[in-house]
């Protein structure tokens, strides 16, 4: 994982011992006591709905997960330093524009909130000293706009947070000084290589806002999805149907998790991301050899809990996200790292 690296869990001394000495003494009887077909769980096929999603939205979806996996921490820093520049560049066209669509704002304020906003950079994946939980980018958000003061702030959050964002101008014009700004700091994010999908903006009524992440109104109010009350074990890799099996009846058997509803999965990597963002889940656990995949999974899984080849270590619910742009992710992980 590198400088971003969310929480290492060792393979476990005591586990391991244990796993190798139950291979040995059960190896005749493994079939009966933990492979008969009779006790063993169902594990569900997750395939593509083939469910239609706006063009739009996939693209942002597909700008955030990349931006999210980039390793350089510093890239927000950097961007947010290069959009300065290039607005200091074009300071006659922006007063100009402010001028013609007589806005409550002027060249330098727009300059001081991209100044400001790169002193306030959020700590990428900050950790919680008090609760060991993470603060983890939520992934599309839809934001109501109506000024254009707003709306560049939403731009610059995307950057700052590692979100997507997508503006819901209640007052689009692609004449706006906003739209402008947002010209500028397109062409700043293709410098870095970044998907310049992160940031859109569109009139309300043109995006279908049920499929976003979060929604921040105008007010600024936020709602986003409920989270259900159910536990998903996935089976990326075949080799671990064992694994999943016992985790499955560990938890079924467990009086902490009773009031849970207990699904193990298996399918393609990406219908099952999209599966489990759309159905937000209290504590979700992959089981894979794919180091690539298990870090897209933690990063990318909207769910409090994400664990990775370690079973179900907590289920705590909370009873609000840490901000508006952030979820905050308690996150172990072993083996694949």
């Amino acid at each position: 994982m590198g400088e971003q690296g969310l929480v290492v869990v060792k393979d476990n001394f005591l586990t391991r011992i244990t796993q190798t000495l139950k291979r040995f003494f059960f190896k005749g009887r493994m079939r009966d006591l933990l492979l008969d077909e009779n006790n063993r769980p169902n594990i569900e096929l997750i395939e593509n709905n083939g469910e239609f999603i706006q063009q739009e939205i996939v693209d942002a979806r597909r700008a955030f997960r990349k931006y999210v996996i980039n390793n350089n921490k510093e890239i927000s820093v950097d961007v947010l330093t290069y959009i300065v520049e290039k607005i200091e560049e074009n300071e006659e066209k922006i007063k100009q524009i402010i001028e013609i669509n007589n806005d409550d704002i002027t060249y330098h304020e727009i300059l001081e909130m991209v100044m400001e906003e790169k002193k306030n950079v959020s700590k990428f994946k900050s950790k919680n000293s008090k609760n060991g939980r993470y603060n983890v980018p939520i992934g599309v958000i839809g934001i109501e706009c109506d000024n254009v003061r707003d709306s560049i702030l939403s731009m610059l959050k995307a950057i700052s947070t590692r979100n997507s964002v997508i503006i819901l101008h209640e007052n689009y014009s692609k004449y706006s000084t906003e739209s402008l700004i947002l010209l500028i700091i397109k062409e700043c994010l293709k410098n870095f290589y970044i998907d310049d999908n992160i940031i859109q903006m569109f009139e309300k009524e043109e995006i279908d806002i049920l499929k976003l992440d979060k929604i921040i109104n105008i007010n600024g109010k936020s709602t986003a999805k409920s989270i259900s009350n159910t536990i998903y074990i996935y089976q990326e890799d075949e080799n671990y149907e064992e694994q999943v099996c016992n985790e499955v009846e560990r938890l079924q058997n467990s009086d902490i998790y009773k009031s849970y509803e207990i699904k193990p999965i298996r399918g393609e990597f990406g219908d099952i991301v999209n599966y489990l963002n759309d159905n937000e889940a209290s504590a979700v656990c992959m089981y894979t050899n794919n180091t690539q995949k298990a870090y897209k999974f933690i990063n990318w899984i909207n769910s409090p809990n994400v664990f990775v080849n370690t079973g179900i270590k907590n289920c705590n619910k909370l009873k609000i996200n840490s901000s508006d742009y952030f979820n905050s992710k308690y996150i172990l992980h072993e083996d694949v790292f």
